[in-house]
This record gives C-alpha cells, structure tokens and sequence, in this order.
C-alpha cells in the first residue's frame, strides 16, 4: 500500500487535498514514524533462540563474504601470474623503427 508519497505529490501539484482535514494529514505521522523494535512473539525461550539464530546467520554472513573476497582475490592473482608468465616467453620486440617520410 506504502505511504501514498505519489499520491500526495500528485494531489499538492492539482491543487488538491489542502488543509487540516485533509486525507494525507491522516496518514502522515504513521508514514513518517521511526520504524518499530522488533515484535516479540511473548515467548522467551523462543525469542532467545530467534535472536541466536539471527547472530549466528549474521556471523556466517561475514564468513561466507570473506570467503568470496579470498576466492576473488586467488583468482585475480591466478589470472595475474598466467598473464606474466605468457610475458615472460614472449620474444622481446625490436624497437619500433621511425617510419621516414615518403620522398616524392
């Protein structure tokens, strides 16, 4: 449903919805209220466990993010290391030879 922002622009460009008991006034401060703590489901033991579950997912998180960094980073250096050693077997290129101008 969101917080009829489009609406709302809508309504102030047309001239409509103005004054106090106007219908956006309604819904302002619930659409611009901080966001809620999270809810408990009034069970504690449930709500530990909830919370444990969500630290530990959170930590895997950032183990499994350090992970693809080292696997992007070994990959990076794989491709690095091949493209030095084709280099490396490459015959050395005579200088470039100034080209001299055409004579007429």
């Amino acid at each position: 449903m969101g917080c009829w922002g489009r609406r709302r622009m809508a309504a102030d460009q047309s001239g409509g919805w103005q004054g106090p008991s106007a219908p956006w006034n309604a819904w302002k401060s619930w659409c611009n209220s901080a966001p809620a703590a999270p809810s408990t489901s009034g069970n504690r033991a449930f709500d530990e466990y909830r919370a444990e579950t969500l630290r530990r997912l959170e930590e895997e998180q950032k183990e499994f993010g350090s992970f693809l960094d080292r696997l992007r980073f070994a990959k990076d250096k794989a491709e690095f290391d091949q493209f030095m050693a084709e280099r490396r077997q490459r015959p050395p290129q005579a200088p470039a030879q100034p080209e001299e101008p055409a004579r007429p």
